[in-house]
């Protein structure tokens, strides 16, 4: 599978000296040996395989829609090739944090510029960075092409999951209204909770209590 990237490498390049990057600690150089999802991947420096989250970016995750998509963009980018990794530092489970480097051009920024991964504000604040996603975004790059709302990977890690609604009780038999279990709110088709929250089920239009945002 062939990914097209529309962001031109030399907007990547020309970002990278506008930009404020995160202090660089060590410079790294060796192979792309795998690709774990669309912002992880395994270095060969020196004959050593070291994880490598790339910094500022966050990828959906692979059972996400457009993980896969964008673990093969990445990967069609990066695997097999020799880069330098600017080390930044490490994060909690003991990678390697870093911005990747091929041929000038800064891997991280393309990840978020052709609309593959977010910006990860919480833990990175280049504007550069938040421009690339905002453009990707408007421009319907990458995962941003979702006709449903992208569900941002923090939110999926702690929890924020869309359901899945019973086989027995479907969603189009009461017309489109969804119970939140836990708050026992009721939303309707039009609200960004249909169907998107932690616990929940397909209901009917006088279950529970209505939404204060769509009214239910």
């Amino acid at each position: 599978m062939i990914m097209r990237f529309a962001t031109p490498l030399f907007l990547i390049c020309a970002g990278i000296a506008l930009a404020a990057p995160p202090k660089v600690i060590e410079q790294l150089t060796g192979k792309v040996i795998g690709v774990t999802d669309g912002d992880t991947v395994t270095l060969l420096v020196n004959k050593t395989p070291i994880k490598v989250r790339l910094d500022g970016i966050d990828a959906p995750e692979t059972k996400q829609s457009y993980g896969n998509k964008s673990k093969q963009a990445l990967a069609s980018m990066v695997f097999g090739k020799s880069i330098v990794l600017k080390k930044t530092g490490t994060d909690k489970y003991g990678r390697t944090l870093g911005v990747i480097m091929l041929g000038g051009s800064d891997i991280n920024a393309r990840m978020i510029a052709d609309g593959w991964a977010w910006h990860y504000k919480a833990y990175n604040d280049e504007s550069r960075l938040t421009s690339f996603e905002a453009t990707a975004k408007s421009a319907h790059r990458g995962l941003w092409a979702d006709a449903n709302r992208p569900v941002p990977p923090w939110d999926y890690r702690s929890g924020q999951r869309t359901p899945t609604v019973s086989t027995t009780q479907p969603t189009g038999q009461f017309g489109g209204y969804w119970l939140n279990s836990s708050s026992n709110v009721r939303h309707n088709s039009s609200c960004k909770y249909f169907n998107n929250t932690k616990r929940g089920r397909a209901c009917g239009p006088n279950d529970g209590k209505p939404c204060g945002v769509c009214k239910g």
